[in-house]
């Protein structure tokens, strides 16, 4: 059972929430909860700016008795992702979101992604602006952009923040209260390119198309390539042309991101031998899926025969290179820490297309220091040396390092004890994060980041649980009282 979510009115963060809930926000639509951040601010007789990207800057003065302390930043984004079910007729562009709440106390949405990553924070920094409780001078910043890239972030001129505390409200997928935030992956977009051979080929195409793997987005759950549709893919070739089918290439296309755990890959090649090549595959399928047994695969194999004559196909040669580049480009956990079993380093090889011969594979690492990130991109150029293609690599973002000797690391940990009777567990984020643009600005910026219960972001199926995201709520107010010193 579940009823529409009628927000508190004694909790001003849930009725911020529900309130930013009714103004379309993905990224690249955010002015209109920009300016009505800008407009509660205002309102509220806070100093406020604005750029043109949307960001928005809001200082808040000290309660009495804390004119002294050092001032603190806080920080969340304003877009959310806008993924919604395959029958809803929801536009993200104009329709509010409807809220529901279940028996279980857990804020969704009908049909859509709820945007607790990061209506959460937004909405907890509404909240901070409008009440009175003791806290230092405030800093609230709202970014932009942050679901396509930190674009907002980027750009923020931080030149008038004179914080050097943050606390960061964007760590959703939490299934506790006590998790703090420590520090953050950096991260490199590597594209492997190759223009290969064509030559003329008689007779239709055959296709196969892998499908019904269930989507793993990289940094929520570490994934073995076995959930990965391109990956999937490469292994079957290879195996194909292991047992003796000379197979050529003809196209292929996979994936929607680079970061985002492909779940289906269509490859269209030629063969002398179609139905005995379809037999094989189907057995070698069924072997791969045999394997995984988590209870949420259905993988499977779709074959079909192409309509209309293929013309062209890849030489024996290139299809070899590029199957080897499919093969041996990795894309799971790299390196784990020998102490607290925590990957130290992922790839995720997150799209693959061949068309007229052209080969594009776009993957992403994550890793804990630059030392891992630079291992990781030796070993895709490796690959690239030994298929023929090209590496194109580009630095996405520097790693937000753990500090040990942090003050605001320490404070965190003593009140989550006591409010919480339980010791702060530490986390390490192998997803993109804000903080990461921030820190070349402000080098001396020392963060905490935390967030309620909260899980599958990005999905359908996103959930805030109501009675965390009040406690944690008290917990932020709270911790803001003790920084006095």
């Amino acid at each position: 059972m579940r009823k529409p979510f009628v927000p508190d009115p004694q909790q001003a963060h849930q009725v911020y929430f529900e309130a930013i809930s009714r103004i379309p926000r993905g990224s690249e639509n955010e002015k209109a909860v920009s300016d009505y951040v800008v407009s509660i601010a205002r309102s509220l007789g806070l100093e406020a700016r604005q750029d043109a990207l949307w960001n928005v800057v809001v200082k808040k003065p000290a309660s009495p008795g804390y004119e002294d302390a050092p001032p603190v930043m806080l920080q969340a984004h304003l877009d959310m992702v806008c993924v919604k079910a395959p029958d809803s007729a929801h536009d993200f562009t104009r329709d509010p979101l409807r809220l529901f709440v279940d028996d279980e106390g857990h804020l969704t949405a009908d049909g859509t992604t709820l945007g607790a990553d990061d209506g959460y924070g937004v909405a907890y920094m509404l909240s901070v602006m409008s009440e009175d409780f003791p806290h230092p001078p405030l800093e609230l910043v709202f970014t932009s952009q942050e679901e396509n890239g930190c674009w907002g972030a980027r750009a923020l001129d931080m030149s008038d923040i004179q914080a050097r505390r943050m606390i960061g409200l964007d760590v959703m997928e939490s299934l506790q209260e006590n998790v703090c935030c420590v520090s953050c992956f950096c991260s490199d977009l590597l594209v492997l390119k190759r223009n290969s051979r064509l030559e003329p080929v008689r007779g239709k195409g055959l296709k196969l198309h892998i499908d019904g793997i269930q989507p793993i987005r990289e940094g929520a759950q570490v994934h073995p390539e076995l959930f990965n549709a391109i990956k999937l893919t490469g292994r079957l070739l290879d195996d194909l042309m292991a047992e003796g089918y000379d197979l050529r290439l003809v196209s292929m296309r996979g994936g929607e991101a680079e970061n985002y755990n492909p779940v289906s890959c269509e490859t269209v090649l030629t063969t002398d031998s179609p139905l005995a090549l379809s037999k094989a595959a189907a057995r070698l399928m069924e072997g791969y899926a045999a394997e995984i047994q988590d209870g949420r695969q259905s993988t499977h194999l779709v074959l079909s025969e192409e309509e209309e004559e293929v013309g062209n196909a890849l030489t024996a040669e290139d299809t070899r290179s590029l199957v080897d580049a499919l093969l041996l480009t990795p894309s799971n956990t790299q390196t784990i820490d020998q102490v607290t079993q925590e990957m130290t380093s992922v790839t995720c090889v997150g799209i693959v297309s061949l068309n007229e011969g052209v080969f594009t594979l776009t993957l992403s690492d994550r890793a804990r220091s630059d030392s891992y990130r630079h291992a990781i991109e030796r070993r895709v150029r490796a690959v690239a040396r030994l298929t023929g293609c090209e590496l194109q690599a580009e630095e996405r973002y520097a790693p937000w390092v753990y500090r040990p000797d942090s003050y605001m690391l320490r404070k965190t940990a003593d009140l989550m004890q006591r409010f919480y009777g339980e010791k702060m567990t530490e986390s390490i984020c192998p997803g993109g994060l804000e903080a990461c643009d921030f820190l070349p600005k402000v080098p001396e910026m020392d963060i905490v980041m935390f967030a309620p219960i909260g899980d599958k972001c990005h999905s359908t199926e996103e959930y805030l649980d109501l009675a965390s995201f009040d406690r944690v709520y008290r917990f932020l107010k709270t911790l803001l009282g003790e920084l006095r010193q």
